[in-house]
C-alpha cells in the first residue's frame, strides 16, 4: 500500500477519540486534510460534532482537530465582527465549541442571526462581509472582508436549518463501558502530532495542483449542496488512492443518510406525512387529512402550542408551496379538501425518490453511470470503472506530443489492463481544460 499521511492521522485520532462509526473517523480525517488545500475549493463544508448529552467527546474531537489544521482558532464565544476580521487577516481554521449556546434556543438564534449569516455565507469562496469603519468625528468609510474559511463546530442537539444544510454531521455518543481511548495530555501528546502534521502539509502541497478544480465522481445520492460538502473530501480520497476511494464514498453515503433529519424542515416533513396520508387515494377532505396527520405514531401535528393541527393551520403551512384547498366531491358530499396532483410538483422537488437503484452506484457530474463503489476502489481489475466517454472536438492525435498525456495513457494501459485506445481516451478525459492545453502546446 502506498504511504499516505492520512493513515498516520487516522492512527493518532483513533487513540484519543471514540467515534460513533468508522465513517465519522474517515470524514474527520479528510476534512482536516481539506483545510490545507483551501485554494483548491469553491466550497468548504462545516464539520459538526453534535451530541444529545454532555461528555460525549465533542470538545476532545475539536482539540484533536486543532493538532492538524492550519492556524487553529479554538473559540467558545466570538462575534461576527471578530470572526470576519480574523478570517480576512489571518485565514485561520475556526473551531467553535459550545455552539449550542449560540443557536440552542429560538431567542439565542434570533440574537445571533448575523453570526449565522457569516457562517452560512462563508462556506463558499467569494463570500464577503461589508462593514463601516470610522465614526466619532472621523469620516465613515466601508470595508470589504473575506468570509471564506473552514469551520468546525461542537455542541448539543441541533443547528439552524440553513447551517445544517452546509454541514457534515458527526453524532457523538458518550463512551460505553467497554470502549476505551487514551487520555489526552497536551504537554506531550501534542508533540507527537507535530511530525504527522508536517507530513500532511507536505503531502497536500505535493498534490495541490491535481486538486485545483477537481470534480470527483460522486455517489448518486450525493447531490446539490451535499455534493458541495463532500466534493473536496472525496477529491482528496481519490488522490490518496488505495482503500480511501471506497471508504470516502461509503462515509459520504452513510453520513448523508444519517443526517437527513438534521436538514428536514417542518414544511418538508409535512409534505412527506401528507404523501403517506394520501396513500393511493387521489383526493381527501381536509378534515380527513388532518385526522390522519394527527393520528400518526409520534405525530408532531398532535400538539402545536397545545392544539392539534386544524384546517387553517394546514392551509397556512401549505401556502408557501402554492398548494391550496379546493372542492372535493366524495360520494354525494362536497367539502374543502386537497387533490394529490396538487402536491406532485412539491413532492418531486422536496421529496425526491432516492430509493430507486443501488445507492452504492457512482455517477459522474453529468449523472451518467460510471461504476459501483467497489469497482472504483479496484481499478486494476475492473477496467469498466475507469473507461468513461471522451467527448471533445480535439483529435487524440493532437495530444500525443504532451508527455503528461503519454505517461497517463501508458499507466492506464499497464495498470488497468485497458486497450491502447481505451487508455488514450481515459488519459484525454483527465485533461480538464482542453483549450488551455492546446494554448500551452501552441506556445
Amino acid at each position: 500500500m502506498t504511504y499516505c499521511p492520512l493513515d498516520l492521522v487516522e492512527s493518532y485520532l483513533g487513540r484519543f477519540v471514540a467515534y460513533p462509526s468508522e465513517h465519522a473517523l474517515v470524514a474527520h480525517i479528510l476534512w482536516i486534510a481539506h483545510t490545507h488545500l483551501m485554494d483548491c475549493w469553491e466550497t468548504t463544508p462545516r464539520l459538526a460534532f453534535m451530541s444529545a448529552e454532555k461528555e460525549s467527546g465533542k470538545t476532545r474531537a475539536l482539540e484533536m482537530t486543532a493538532q492538524f489544521v492550519p492556524k487553529p482558532l479554538l473559540s467558545i464565544s466570538a462575534s461576527p465582527a471578530v470572526i470576519v476580521r480574523l478570517v480576512s487577516n489571518l485565514q485561520p481554521t475556526i473551531l467553535y465549541d459550545e455552539i449550542d449556546a449560540v443557536f440552542g434556543s429560538a431567542k439565542s438564534r434570533e440574537a445571533n442571526t448575523d453570526l449565522c449569516s457569516v457562517l452560512n455565507g462563508g462556506y463558499r469562496r467569494g463570500a464577503k462581509v461589508h462593514r463601516c469603519i470610522g465614526g466619532n468625528g472621523k469620516k465613515v468609510e466601508t470595508e470589504e472582508l473575506d468570509a471564506f474559511a473552514p469551520v468546525a463546530f461542537a455542541g448539543l442537539r441541533e443547528l439552524p436549518d440553513t447551517l445544517a444544510s452546509r454541514s457534515i454531521f458527526v453524532r457523538m455518543k458518550r463512551r460505553a463501558p467497554d470502549e476505551f481511548v487514551e487520555p489526552f495530555r497536551h504537554r506531550y501528546h501534542s508533540t507527537e502530532a507535530k511530525p504527522i502534521k508536517q507530513a500532511l502539509e507536505e503531502w497536500c502541497k505535493e498534490h495541490e495542483a491535481k486538486l485545483v478544480g477537481a470534480e470527483p465522481e460522486l455517489p448518486k445520492v450525493i447531490q446539490d449542496r451535499t455534493a458541495d460538502c463532500w466534493e473536496p473530501l472525496i477529491a482528496i480520497a481519490d488522490v490518496a488512492g488505495d482503500d480511501w476511494l471506497k471508504r470516502a464514498r461509503d462515509a459520504a453515503v452513510y453520513l448523508t443518510g444519517r443526517a437527513t433529519d438534521e436538514t428536514l424542515t417542518s414544511g418538508v416533513e409535512l409534505l412527506a406525512h401528507i404523501r403517506e396520508a394520501l396513500g393511493c387515494e387521489d383526493k381527501l377532505w381536509t378534515t380527513t387529512l388532518t385526522e390522519r396527520l394527527c393520528s400518526r405514531d409520534e405525530s408532531p401535528w398532535k400538539d402545536i402550542r397545545g392544539k392539534p393541527l386544524d384546517d387553517r393551520g394546514l392551509a397556512k403551512r401549505l401556502k408557501p408551496y402554492a398548494i391550496r384547498s379546493r372542492d372535493v366531491r366524495l360520494g354525494e358530499k362536497t367539502k374543502k379538501g386537497y387533490h394529490a396532483d396538487d402536491f406532485y410538483d412539491a413532492w418531486s422537488r422536496y421529496l425526491p425518490d432516492r430509493d430507486k437503484g443501488d445507492k452504492r452506484d457512482i455517477y459522474d457530474n453529468k449523472n451518467n453511470f460510471v461504476a459501483d463503489v467497489a469497482d472504483v476502489a479496484d481499478r486494476r481489475t475492473k477496467k469498466e470503472a475507469v473507461v468513461r466517454p471522451f467527448i471533445t472536438a480535439v483529435p487524440i492525435a493532437r495530444l500525443h506530443e504532451d508527455s503528461e498525456f503519454e505517461e497517463r495513457a501508458a499507466a492506464l494501459e499497464y495498470d488497468a489492463g485497458l486497450t491502447r485506445e481505451e487508455a488514450e481516451a481515459q488519459a484525454a478525459a483527465h485533461i480538464s481544460d482542453i483549450p488551455e492545453f492546446l494554448r500551452r502546446r501552441a506556445g
